[in-house]
């Protein structure tokens, strides 16, 4: 029974039950073909992907297809939680090669009324050994980005090859909610203009080791996703998995008899449409799914030999991608890379930890790390920590030695020290670079959207502020504005006004469409972790009298207003940094101008110790009023001080 279903063929996921996983719903695919159709291609009336189905083009020839891995990682170390091991990612080959050449050892379960149409799609996966520059790679990419939580196409945007020559898949934490499953693809065809084809899974369903385990929905999925990319429906054709509708639809493959799908469950005489089931089919949901049929093998030939899929095992394409039978890459020298983490800021007298990010297979490997003004200024271990005792610009270099060869790479690193002061009212029009490291401010955002500026535009008589806005921005991308290391080892000690920061902020809503977001974190200890103080969406923002200002808002005076934020859990601290975080989306400009500390500062260290008592004794009495503010300072025979604070 063929039953046109246009919407099928738009977008496939693979869904989880609840039983099965926790945090992962059931099947999304509805919602997200909705949002997809709704936003981009309302008018769509293209005729359903199906005529590359019409023709068996399957041959005795194996076909190899070049797969990449793109880790998309927290800034953990390689093989922990989702910047999982290259044993993992070797594993998850071996696993979709044995099911699509009908060698897996699950094969042996398949009941008597199948086993004959058990398909073999002699498709080989391989590691791809050239990167689309032509330089040596292992096939595995490691990028650090918090795109990894919550992910959807966004990842994408962080590093995606030709995907005419590869198979990309990028490896997340988790999925974004709204699509609630372990992994999804699109359909070939589907996407548009320069968009990127591919596969997104969480790293729980990725091969059968590590952070995965042995079950048939972990490691099936990836080949289960695979099936998608290479055009077959699920075994119920379209809709939720379970509906008795699903009888009246199918998946175009003549030997998988119609079904409602199983769910969860290894029923294997389950029988839903009037004859038995193939619930142990990859593209089942079932608890048992261990096959393809020859008719999904066909329906997969006849798609690789289509427009949408042919290039990727053409001769041609194999040597470029060195994944060619006769490819000898003896020549390559061994990927080197690395990262500070957990993030990219290093701190005077701070240690901060180097780690190896060179995606190597090889387990024969011995480091050699030279770090030019640090203590120590060489090691040998795989992530070294180390300190820098003083400010400035300097090298850093690892080299590895394996197998097949060496090599190196050298990367230079600003060592930031801390201010005792912060005003800043963005005049210099080299903003946010500084003469003065210590003055410099950061900002980081993606890299293909505009981020924060500086523009003449200010508060005040001077010129000069930053503003950023979200109207063009994708997938409602966070953009970070950093202040320099702050020394805030002296302020909070009084008993005046609390530890501030202040900040003039003029924004309009461009129109009611518009979702924007301010948030305002702290770091007590040099970024490794923060503290949100302050939010503002849309309209929380808003500092003008107008109701919507379209395009480019551009303030005048009465449409400023100063806020502050209470950072006075950060007194006491040296390595304090100030973060502006903006997201959203259709938005206008948002500027920030005249950014200021304040607060009651006293130079512990110049008072006399019968001064320095008498400060401790009044904050003693203070705390005994107000149970959450605690101070200690312990001053010593040679006049030295130690405070510690804990101010909640």
């Amino acid at each position: 029974m063929k039953v046109n279903y246009l919407f099928f063929t738009f977008f496939f996921l693979i869904c989880v039950t609840p039983s099965i996983s926790q945090n992962i719903n059931l099947c999304g695919t509805d919602l997200v073909m909705k949002r997809y159709i709704e936003t981009y291609r309302p008018n769509y009336k293209k005729p359903i992907i199906d005529n590359i189905s019409r023709h068996s083009s399957h041959n005795n020839n194996t076909k190899i297809i070049p797969v990449v891995f793109h880790i998309i990682h927290n800034g953990h170390l390689i093989g922990e939680e989702e910047n999982i091991s290259p044993e993992q990612i070797e594993d998850a080959m071996r696993l979709i090669n044995e099911d699509f050449n009908a060698i897996n050892e699950d094969l042996d379960n398949v009941i008597s009324e199948f086993i004959n149409i058990v398909g073999d799609a002699d498709v080989e996966f391989r590691l791809a050994q050239r990167d689309p520059e032509g330089n040596c790679t292992s096939g595995i990419t490691r990028t650090f980005s918090e795109m990894t939580n919550q992910a959807n196409d966004c990842v994408k945007s962080i590093i995606s090859w030709d995907d005419t020559k590869y198979i990309n898949i990028w490896v997340v934490e988790d999925i974004d909610v709204e699509i609630g499953a372990a992994a999804y693809t699109y359909l070939p065809g589907t996407l548009w203009g320069n968009e990127i084809e591919g596969i997104i899974i969480n790293h729980e369903y990725l091969g059968s080791i590590g952070t995965s385990s042995n079950t048939p929905y972990k490691r099936h999925t990836l080949s289960h996703e695979i099936g998608h990319y290479f055009n077959l429906s699920h075994t119920w054709g379209y809709g939720s998995n379970g509906e008795e509708e699903n009888c009246g639809y199918d998946d175009d493959v003549s030997d998988t008899p119609n079904t409602i799908g199983a769910y969860s469950t290894c029923n294997l005489a389950q029988e839903t449409c009037g004859s038995l089931d193939n619930i142990q089919n990859i593209m089942d949901y079932s608890s048992c799914t261990c096959m393809f049929t020859n008719g999904q093998v066909d329906r997969m030939h006849a798609c690789l030999s289509s427009g949408y899929r042919n290039n990727l095992w053409s001769n041609s394409n194999l040597w470029d991608t060195g994944t060619h039978p006769d490819y000898n890459n003896s020549e390559c020298e061994p990927i080197v890379d690395f990262f500070i983490s957990p993030v990219n800021r290093i701190c005077v007298s701070s240690p901060i930890q180097f780690m190896d990010n060179s995606p190597l297979l090889d387990n024969n490997i011995d480091y050699s790390w030279s770090f030019v003004g640090a203590e120590p200024d060489f090691s040998l271990d795989k992530n070294p920590i180390v300190v820098y005792p003083e400010a400035g610009e300097y090298d850093v270099t690892l080299n590895i030695i394996t197998d097949d060869g060496t090599n190196s790479i050298t990367k230079t690193y600003t060592v930031y020290n801390s201010s005792m002061n912060l005003t800043e009212s963005f005049q210099n029009t080299s903003f946010p670079i500084n003469n003065d490291p210590s003055l410099s401010w950061s900002i980081i955002g993606p890299e293909t959207e505009t981020s924060w500026a500086r523009t003449p535009i200010s508060s005040t008589s001077t010129t000069g502020s930053v503003r950023i806005r979200s109207r063009f921005f994708d997938c409602y991308k966070t953009h970070y504005l950093y202040t320099p290391n702050l020394d805030l080892i002296n302020f909070g000690l009084g008993v005046g006004e609390p530890l501030k920061i202040w900040f003039d902020l003029a924004y309009g809503k461009r129109n009611n469409d518009t979702d924007d977001l301010l948030v305002i974190s702290y770091s007590k200890d040099c970024g490794k972790t923060w503290q949100v103080r302050a939010s503002w969406d849309t309209d929380a923002l808003i500092t003008t009298s107008q109701s919507t200002v379209g395009n480019n808002f551009i303030p005048n005076n009465s449409e400023w207003e100063e806020r502050s934020v209470n950072i006075q859990a950060a007194a006491g601290e040296n390595d304090v940094i100030i973060r502006f975080e903006f997201s959203g989306d259709r938005g206008s400009y948002l500027y920030i101008d005249n950014v200021r500390l304040t607060g009651e500062w006293i130079d512990i260290d110049e008072l006399s110790n019968s001064q320095q008592l008498d400060i401790i004794n009044t904050i003693d009495l203070l705390g005994r009023k107000n149970t959450k503010s605690k101070l200690q300072i312990n001053i010593y025979n040679d006049g030295s001080v130690n405070k510690i604070y804990k101010i909640d």
